[in-house]
């Protein structure tokens, strides 16, 4: 909850404890799990290397406990990093990635994060078209499963299509 209250100092002092705790029983989920919250919230603070570091670690650790889906969740995790520190190829594997994982495990929500990751990315470099189509994909999905990224996905395709319109 602190992470999404942007109380950053906060949210790295319990998830670091979340970290030593999860560390000390021998539970990998839950240490993969607190290592990619403090991956994003790193990411949130600007701190990208740390954040990449706790994030490839995360991923590591889904991988071989054999989780897909929060596989999945961590390759979006990373490629929104990479996109938001300026490392476009980056950002598109990841995304690419997340959203191969996501439709071979059925996993609509990651595939709809995936797909508007890849649109913005799209975007960032000037393909707009490509961008805006993308984000519909997504913004299709959150609305059929419900998910509460469906009204921020939709201001983003209003943005982007005020844009490309010149307004």
């Amino acid at each position: 909850m602190r992470l999404e209250t942007a109380d950053f100092p906060d949210a790295a002092g319990d998830l670091e404890q979340a970290l030593g705790i999860y560390r000390d029983i021998g539970n990998r989920l839950g240490e993969a799990n607190a290592l990619l919250y403090l991956g994003i919230m790193r990411r949130e603070t600007g701190d990208f290397s740390d954040a990449a570091a706790e994030m490839e670690r995360a991923l590591a650790t889904y991988r071989d406990i054999s989780d897909p889906g929060s596989e999945a969740t961590a390759l979006n995790e990373i490629g929104t990093l990479h996109r938001v520190s300026g490392e476009l190829s980056e950002a598109e594997e990841y995304h690419q990635q997340a959203l191969d994982l996501a439709r071979a495990i059925g996993s609509a929500w990651d595939e709809a994060h995936a797909l508007a990751g890849l649109g913005r990315r799209a975007a960032d470099i000037g393909h707009t078209v490509r961008g805006e189509a993308m984000l519909r994909q997504a913004l299709e999905i959150f609305q059929r499963i419900g998910a509460a990224e469906a009204p921020s996905v939709l201001a983003e395709l209003d943005a982007l299509t005020d844009q490309e319109s010149g307004k």
